[in-house]
């Protein structure tokens, strides 16, 4: 190849290589093709706006959610047969990251818990949210993007935010997949 010829081939590749992502924005952003990535990591629903506990209550038990990432099953009423279910698992969504383990706090909050209740999980914390009205109407608010009726199964952030709520067709396998992305994003 003569070097007249080499050298016009290399200008116009390196124009394309520069014009080509420009092209292909303008495209995309301009409606002349409908894209949409079909994947997505999570399978949680992100929580939007989102809420910092902190700013409902000073109690100790929000003080201890920062640093960790918490995992919280919330029960209206009276919590009592139903909550060593509750507590099970949650037990088994912290054993199904492994090694891991140790880097997701459990926590089932509920208006109040049965005084005769059994206690079979020392690392499941349980808080009673009866006397603020402000955290429970926070639950109830979005009870409606989770469980539903008042329940609701979410994730706190290391920092304090509640980001992530599940809903019922969220699968197990869903949740423990979520749980082990997120442990895995803090402290490699």
């Amino acid at each position: 190849m003569q070097t007249k010829t080499k050298n016009r081939l290399t200008i116009v590749l390196t124009i394309l290589f520069f014009t080509a992502p420009v092209v292909v924005a303008y495209v995309l952003s301009s409606g002349l093709i409908s894209f949409q990535p079909e994947n997505k990591k999570n399978n949680g629903h992100f929580v939007s706006p989102l809420v910092k506990l902190a700013d409902y209550t000073d109690k100790d038990w929000v003080k201890a959610l920062d640093g960790n990432w918490t995992l919280i099953r919330r029960v209206p009423g009276t919590c009592a047969e139903q909550c060593i279910e509750l507590e099970d698992e949650l037990h088994r969504y912290r054993l199904s990251l492994g090694h891991r383990a140790e880097k997701l706090n459990l926590l089932l909050i509920a208006d109040a818990f049965s005084a005769d209740m059994q206690d079979p999980y020392v690392h499941v914390k349980k808080v009673s949210i009866e006397d603020n009205a402000a955290i429970q109407a926070v639950f109830d608010q979005l009870s409606d993007v989770s469980l539903k009726q008042g329940e609701g199964l979410y994730v706190v952030a290391p920092e304090g935010f509640l980001m992530m709520a599940f809903t019922p067709e969220n699968t197990s396998t869903q949740i423990i997949r979520d749980l082990s992305l997120l442990v895995k994003r803090k402290g490699e």
